[in-house]
């Protein structure tokens, strides 16, 4: 079976931002299309952000997306059950504990030309910076102060500006592969969306298909050369997002 044939898909796990929201008008269409699909027919909803999982809440209500399933925050360092609202349990235990964000803030703080994100983008998992054009050497610089400290930490770097400093095991394409192995769920019926470099670890989750709109960034639509599992939209936004579900076989 080809990534384009129609077939169940169980779980749609999206970015927001970019994604799902910024224009009103395609997240309400969103929401109104995904509510409309039969319940039996409706793949779980999981939405997987660099926001925090508090603020994806206000998010929500905000916007008026449809009520998910499951959230995942700060870029795959939180994870969620929407349904009863509590944290999932053993996500502590499969992030591990060799990260400690006192130390990587005291050794970031002594780096030049790098600002603290504000606190409401800052967990215990996720510590969060601003940092213009940096190159891949200057990445592997950062990483190399870190990791000398004794720190197994994960360096995720998109829009040319954010850099997230997160526990080894964790990012977006990790919490999701966790949480689908909880839920018996297989990668194969899993469909993805988003629009920037830090969603490129959901993408790279084995046998999942992705789905990117138009206005994805070219760090995210190099994974897409010459793999028919992600579908790039000719919409934008939620708009991108519906069309790229249609063509995994969603009734949307």
């Amino acid at each position: 079976m080809t990534a384009t044939e129609t077939m169940a898909i169980r779980l749609f796990s999206s970015d927001l931002d970019g994604t799902l929201v910024g224009d009103n008008g395609s997240t309400e269409r969103f929401r109104r299309a995904f509510e409309a699909v039969p319940e039996a027919e409706r793949p779980l909803l999981v939405y997987n952000s660099g926001r925090l999982v508090d603020d994806i809440r206000e998010l929500i209500d905000m916007v008026g997306l449809p009520e998910p399933d499951f959230l995942i925050g700060g870029v795959g360092t939180m994870a969620h059950d929407h349904r009863n609202g509590l944290p999932i349990g053993g996500f502590d235990d499969f992030i591990g504990t060799a990260f400690d964000v006192e130390t990587v803030e005291r050794i970031m703080s002594n780096i030049p030309d790098v600002i603290r994100q504000p606190e409401r983008y800052q967990n215990g998992y996720k510590s969060s910076w601003y940092l213009q054009n940096a190159k891949k050497g200057r990445l592997q610089a950062i990483e190399d102060a870190l990791t000398a400290k004794g720190l197994e930490v994960k360096l995720i770097y998109s829009s040319k500006r954010d850099l997230d400093i997160l526990p080894k095991n964790a990012d977006k394409g990790a919490c999701l592969s966790w949480l689908c192995q909880k839920l018996d769920i297989a990668h194969d019926d899993v469909v993805v969306a988003g629009d920037t470099g830090n969603d490129s670890a959901m993408f790279t989750v084995p046998d999942v298909r992705g789905i990117i709109p138009a206005n994805g960034h070219d760090d995210l639509r190099a994974l897409a050369k010459g793999n028919d599992r992600i579908y790039q939209a000719r919409g934008e936004i939620a708009d991108g997002v519906i069309e790229g579900l249609r063509h995994f076989g969603v009734a949307i």
